[in-house]
């Protein structure tokens, strides 16, 4: 870990993961809850040693994403999510989601994000929410999602829901 000051203020560097100073707390406690997951655990250590660099900037708005053309991943540390069945899911657990997306080769993301799904918005979102996101909601005992939907609500703590 490296401290380095950007124009957005101070940061601290995983490997080649940008993260807001600010942020440390609530991203160390996500990525630990995250780690008792196998394949959560691969994609934190994928995205850190990635040749691609990447920063991960705090939204408080709820706005969890993944930007490709700036290898940015918005994350809320406060916004859970209540799945369209009731099931719940914690803001570590969104921030997993958009790692997944984030250690997607470009040309594949590219390629399925493209394509509609009727249920998962497009085959991308069906990828991570059936493959990673499914096998870490059964290993930290939180819900699983039959579609990209739901309505998002606020905790306080990231490994909350």
């Amino acid at each position: 870990m490296r401290t380095t000051q950007l124009n957005s203020g101070p940061s601290v560097r995983y490997g080649t993961l940008k993260i807001p100073l600010a942020a440390q707390r609530d991203v160390d406690a996500a990525f630990a809850y995250l780690a008792r997951d196998s394949v959560e655990r691969s994609l934190i250590e994928r995205v850190e040693r990635s040749r691609v660099p990447h920063r991960l900037v705090i939204d408080h708005r709820g706005d969890d994403s993944y930007r490709p053309s700036t290898h940015t991943i918005r994350w809320d540390p406060r916004s859970a999510l209540m799945t369209t069945e009731g099931g719940r899911q914690s803001p570590a657990l969104g921030l997993g989601h958009e790692l997944d997306h984030a250690a997607e080769d470009a040309r594949a993301y590219d390629g399925l994000q493209n394509v509609p799904d009727d249920a998962f918005d497009s085959l991308e979102e069906r990828r991570v929410i059936l493959g990673s996101e499914r096998h870490a909601a059964h290993t930290l005992h939180e819900s699983v999602r039959h579609d990209h939907d739901g309505r998002l609500y606020r905790v306080p703590d990231p490994t909350l829901r």
